[in-house]
């Protein structure tokens, strides 16, 4: 982890290499670098209490324990799993389907609200990948509200970013798009207040976004930048519209988004 405070930008700047399966960076403005890097503790801790939860590939995470554990029967699970699996069967009705964190197997999940239980009567199990980064920036801004941070710039890889009032020295965040497979630059974004999430495909994952209508993985050289208020409606949509099955048109606008853009790479 590093860490460090520019005293003539009064930027405090923490970097952690790998945290909710990617790269984390965060750019805090003010004027107490100590109680910046505070908040920058608690952020890094949220972000292990989340990816301990979310993460499929931890076999000791709530996730894991419903996908392990509800084809055999009705599992429970804390609110706040329950709360987020809800919110993603509010995005998959939204999104007419498009949007699946099952990826293809929604019919074969059984939802008990009354006693917020999960059944898989299939092969059914959930991934929230398309999720989980956008969720985790939702929660590091309610801890920068909490602590009266206005300016602020947070990175996941590149993929997913807040942004907080504007750069020290202007009246945006720049945020730099890059083609995956030239690693040319194809776009500069201008954030403030917003969130940008970035979804496509790149020589390292060529094909790991599946389209739910048709079961195929998307093989198209193509990426979709979301930039939109809320960071879950941002991550949702790059996925969401990365596997549209041509329906967008649709339901699109029940979004509020102020920029949408799909790149040819």
């Amino acid at each position: 982890m590093y860490t460090n405070y520019y005293l003539s930008s009064r930027l405090f700047h923490g970097s952690i290499e790998k945290v909710m399966g990617t790269r984390l960076d965060a750019l805090l403005f003010g004027d107490e670098p100590a109680s910046l890097k505070a908040l920058w503790l608690d952020i890094i801790a949220e972000m292990l209490r989340l990816e301990k939860m979310l993460n499929r590939f931890d076999a000791g995470s709530a996730l894991s324990q419903v996908n392990m554990n509800a084809v055999l029967y009705p599992v429970g699970m804390n609110d706040e799993l329950w709360a987020i699996l809800m919110d993603c069967k509010r995005y998959h009705v939204l999104t007419e389907g498009c949007f699946d964190i099952t990826l293809g197997h929604w019919n074969e999940v059984s939802f008990d609200e009354v006693n917020r239980t999960v059944f898989f009567t299939g092969r059914a199990s959930f991934d929230l990948g398309g999720y989980a980064k956008g969720y985790a920036a939702q929660k590091i801004s309610l801890l920068l509200k909490r602590d009266a941070v206005t300016r602020a710039l947070v990175n996941f890889g590149n993929s997913m970013a807040l942004a907080l009032g504007t750069h020290p020295h202007g009246n945006f965040w720049p945020a730099g798009i890059d083609n995956p497979y030239t690693n040319q630059p194809v776009d500069n974004l201008r954030l403030r207040d917003t969130a940008l999430s970035v979804s496509g495909n790149a020589p390292a994952r060529p094909d790991h976004i599946i389209c739910p209508a048709t079961g195929e993985r998307v093989t198209a050289h193509k990426m979709v930048a979301i930039v939109a208020p809320h960071p879950v409606d941002a991550e949702v949509l790059t996925t969401a519209l990365m596997a549209d099955d041509g329906s967008a048109e649709n339901w699109l606008g029940r979004f509020d988004i102020h920029e949408y853009k799909m790149y040819n790479c």
